[in-house]
């Protein structure tokens, strides 16, 4: 069985209680878990919103429709984990270990030394890979978040 594919929301959103709780409750109630939710700067009393979650497509589209409705979203994009356009940053902190991102991951990464953390940027299944790589060398201190959209046609301006 072909596992269902991963879905990234962004939500612009009003800056007021309960907007989370009703965004997170489109994803849920519809028997999707949400695999990480963050919110970006208040801005004009709006913040970016950003929800991950895995459904088939058609759930997706969906959950795309019943965000668009909610009186607390003002602008929804969802797009499918994979697209380049779905970006985040991460850290790997080992100290006094030489770990390095696998070759063939396509990200931008620095670290002065051994010494400091390392710190990267590129697509989400990229970074996600460099996440995977750190674990399995054993460092437990890697994470990473998703970034707000780009600003380009067809992306929720931000």
């Amino acid at each position: 069985m072909t596992p269902e594919p991963r879905y990234v929301a962004y939500v612009r959103t009003a800056d007021r209680p309960g907007s989370l709780t009703a965004l997170a409750e489109v994803v849920s109630g519809r028997g999707l878990s949400v695999d990480s939710l963050a919110s970006g700067d208040v801005e004009d009393g709006t913040a970016v919103v950003i929800v991950s979650f895995t459904a088939s497509p058609r759930l997706a589209r969906l959950v795309e429709r019943t965000l668009d409705r909610l009186a607390v979203a003002s602008s929804v994009t969802v797009l499918p984990a994979d697209d380049p356009a779905v970006r985040a940053s991460g850290i790997v902190e080992a100290p006094g270990l030489p770990f390095r991102p696998p070759a063939d991951a396509a990200v931008t990464w620095s670290r002065d030394s051994d010494a400091q953390p390392l710190l990267l940027i590129g697509q989400l299944l990229e970074v996600e890979k460099v996440m995977r790589a750190a674990r399995t060398a054993g460092i437990t201190a890697a994470s990473y978040a998703l970034l707000p959209p780009p600003r380009h046609p067809g992306i929720l301006a931000v």
